[in-house]
C-alpha cells in the first residue's frame, strides 16, 4: 500500500481531490520527497513541536467571481469600479463562524493550541507536538529538508509526509485542507539596529541603476513632475522578517527622497531577524511612490507558512490599494492547497479593489503566487540606457519567470491572446528590468550593494501603480484595482506598455524556454510599463 499512498499525496499537489482505498482524505500542503527540493530523513521525533495552517473555503465562489467580473467591466456602469468593502465580503463570502469554531474545538480537543485566526476566517494557525498532529490526522510527520530558495542558503528543516491525512469526515467537510506544516519560528530577540544614516553612493566604475534612471525609463518621472507621487495612496509590501530603518533612510535620502518610515504590521510571531529581500522590496516600492504611505506586513521568516499568512492578513485588512511581494517559490514545489489559498486571498483583493503585483521569479518558470489569475505577474527584462539616459534597448531576460501554470485554467480574458491550447493560465503579464547584468542599487546592513532579479521589478511596478492611483484620485476616479482583465481586454491599455520583441528565456529540463515577440509573450507579457500613458489609458 505504500506506493499507492505516495501517489495519493502526489495527486493532491495537483488537485484537492480525495483518493486512496481507505476512505476520504484531507487536502494537504505537506510535501512528499522531490529530488533536489525536498529530502526525507525519516520519522520526525514525536516530542518536536510544529506550527501549521488549516484553511477554510470561500463561500459562494461563483457569485464572488461574477461580482468581480462586473466590477471590472466598463460596459456595466452599475457595477464598474464599485468595489466591495471588507464588511460586505465577510457577510457574503467568509467561512461561517460556526464552521471555524468547530474545527478549533476539534484541534484543542487533541491538545493542540490555536495560535491565531485570520481576519477573514480563511486560515487558522495552530501548534503542538508531532505526536499530537500524528494522532489527530492519522499520519506520520517526516523530518524533511527543503532546498533554500535563497541562492547559497543552507537547506531548511521542515515537515513532510508519505501518506495522506485522514481526520474525521466532519473535519474534511468543513475545511479546505491543512495548508502548511513547519518547524516553529525563531524566538530569539531582534538585535538592535546600530549604525547610522549614510547618504553617499560608493565611487564605482560600474554603477547600478538609480531610482531616477528607472523612473525615466518607465515614464514615471512624467507622473511625478505632474505632482502624482503616491499621495493619498496606501502601498503594502508582504515580507518575511524585517529591515533596518536606517538602511531604508540611507537609501531614500541618498536619492533625494524624504519620507517617514513604513508602518509595520507584525502578522504572527515576533520578528527576530532582517532580510535583504525585505529591505529592497521596501526601499524600491517606497522610492517609486515617495508620498505614498507604505505598510510592511511582516511574517516571522520567509517560509511558506509565514508569507502565506502575512499575505492573507494584508489583503483581509483591506487598507491598501496596491500590494506587492517578491517572496515566492517555484510553482511545482508548492502543493495545490498552498496555491489555492494564495489564490483565494488574491481573489478577495480583487473584490476590494487592490492591484496585486508579484515577482514572476528568476527560474524561467512560473512561481507562486504570481500564477494566480488575480495577481499581475511581473517578469524580467534587460534594460540598457544610452549616454543620454534614454532607453537604448530592452530585451527579455533569460531567467524571467514565465510559462504555463500547473494550477489554474486559462482565464476567459486570456483565451483570445494565448492561443497555444494548453488550457492553463500563462505568465508573465508585464515586465521590467531584472537582469543581473543591469543591476539596481540597494542599501543593506550598512553597505551599498548592486543586485538584479524580478525581486526589484515587482516593487518598482508596485510604486508605479501607487503613483497611477495618485493620478486617478486627483482626477476623481476610483483606484485601478485588479489589472489583468483590463490589461488583456483593452488595446489602449496594452498600448501603454513598451512592447519587448527581442530576447528569450533559457530552457532546461522543466521548460522549453520562450522567445519575446510582437504583442503579448511569455517572458515579458505586454511589455514594460510607461507610467504616464498607463495613468491616462486605464478606464
Amino acid at each position: 500500500m505504500r506506493s499507492l499512498s505516495v501517489w495519493c499525496v502526489a495527486s493532491l499537489a495537483l488537485a484537492s481531490a480525495a483518493c486512496g482505498d481507505d476512505g476520504p482524505v484531507l487536502p494537504s500542503g505537506l510535501p512528499g520527497p522531490m529530488p533536489g527540493v525536498y529530502m526525507d530523513f525519516g520519522p520526525a521525533p514525536e516530542g518536536d513541536r510544529f506550527r501549521a495552517l488549516i484553511g477554510f473555503p470561500t463561500r459562494d465562489v461563483p457569485g464572488l467571481e461574477a461580482a468581480i467580473d462586473a466590477m471590472y467591466d466598463p460596459g456595466n456602469p452599475d457595477a464598474f469600479r464599485k468595489y466591495m468593502s471588507v464588511e460586505t465580503w465577510m457577510e457574503r463570502h467568509a467561512p461561517s463562524e460556526s464552521d471555524v469554531a468547530a474545527v478549533e474545538a476539534w484541534l484543542t480537543g487533541h491538545k493542540m493550541e490555536i495560535r491565531r485566526r485570520s481576519r477573514n476566517r480563511l486560515l487558522i494557525e495552530f501548534a503542538g507536538t508531532v505526536e499530537q498532529f500524528n494522532t489527530a490526522f492519522d499520519v506520520e510527520l517526516r523530518d524533511f529538508e527543503r532546498e533554500n530558495p535563497s541562492a547559497g542558503g543552507k537547506p531548511l528543516r521542515t515537515f513532510g509526509a508519505l501518506d495522506p491525512l485522514r481526520p474525521p469526515q466532519n473535519i474534511i467537510d468543513l475545511t479546505s485542507g491543512v495548508i502548511a506544516v513547519d518547524v516553529p519560528a525563531d524566538t530569539n530577540p531582534l538585535a538592535a539596529e546600530g549604525g547610522s544614516i549614510e547618504t553617499a553612493l560608493p565611487e564605482e566604475q560600474e554603477r547600478g541603476f538609480t531610482p531616477a534612471q528607472i523612473a525615466h525609463a518607465y515614464g514615471l518621472d512624467k507622473l511625478h513632475e505632474g505632482g502624482h507621487l503616491g499621495q493619498g495612496v496606501k502601498l503594502g509590501v508582504v515580507v518575511g522578517a524585517t529591515f533596518k530603518t536606517r538602511d531604508l533612510q540611507s537609501f531614500w535620502r541618498t536619492f533625494g527622497v524624504s519620507r517617514d518610515n513604513p508602518e509595520v504590521v507584525v502578522t504572527a510571531d515576533p520578528i527576530s531577524t532582517r532580510y535583504v529581500e525585505t529591505t529592497l522590496d521596501t526601499q524600491w516600492s517606497g522610492v517609486m511612490a515617495p508620498k505614498a504611505d507604505v505598510i510592511a506586513y511582516e511574517g516571522p521568516d520567509a517560509r511558506t507558512l509565514s508569507i502565506l499568512y502575512a499575505w492573507n492578513e494584508a489583503i483581509a485588512a483591506g487598507e491598501v490599494s496596491v500590494l506587492s511581494t517578491s517572496f515566492a517559490h517555484r510553482e511545482e514545489t508548492e502543493a495545490a492547497p498552498i496555491q489555492q489559498q494564495y489564490h483565494a486571498a488574491s481573489r478577495m483583493g480583487a473584490a476590494l479593489g487592490m492591484t496585486i503585483v508579484v515577482a514572476g521569479g528568476d527560474s524561467g518558470r512560473p512561481d507562486v503566487p504570481s500564477s494566480s489569475p488575480y495577481v499581475t505577474s511581473v517578469g524580467g527584462t534587460l534594460l540598457e540606457l544610452g549616454a543620454d539616459g534614454e532607453v537604448a534597448r530592452e530585451v527579455a531576460w533569460s531567467r524571467s519567470g514565465s510559462g504555463r501554470s500547473r494550477a489554474f485554467k486559462t482565464p476567459s480574458w486570456q483565451e483570445a491572446v494565448v492561443t497555444d491550447a494548453q488550457g492553463t493560465r500563462a505568465v508573465s503579464d508585464v515586465a521590467l528590468n531584472a537582469s543581473p547584468d543591469a543591476t539596481y542599487w540597494l542599501y543593506y546592513l550598512g553597505e551599498w550593494e548592486r543586485r538584479g532579479g524580478t525581486s526589484f521589478a515587482a516593487p518598482v511596478f508596485a510604486g508605479i501603480m501607487a503613483s497611477v492611483n495618485s493620478y486617478r484620485i486627483a482626477q476623481g476616479k476610483p483606484v485601478a484595482g485588479w489589472l489583468n482583465k483590463t490589461l488583456y481586454e483593452r488595446q489602449e491599455v496594452q498600448a501603454a506598455f513598451r512592447d519587448i520583441t527581442e530576447g528569450k528565456t533559457t530552457g532546461d529540463e522543466y521548460t522549453q524556454g520562450f522567445s519575446a515577440g510582437p504583442g503579448w509573450d511569455y517572458p515579458t507579457g505586454w511589455g514594460a510599463p510607461l507610467a504616464d500613458k498607463l495613468a491616462e489609458a486605464l478606464p
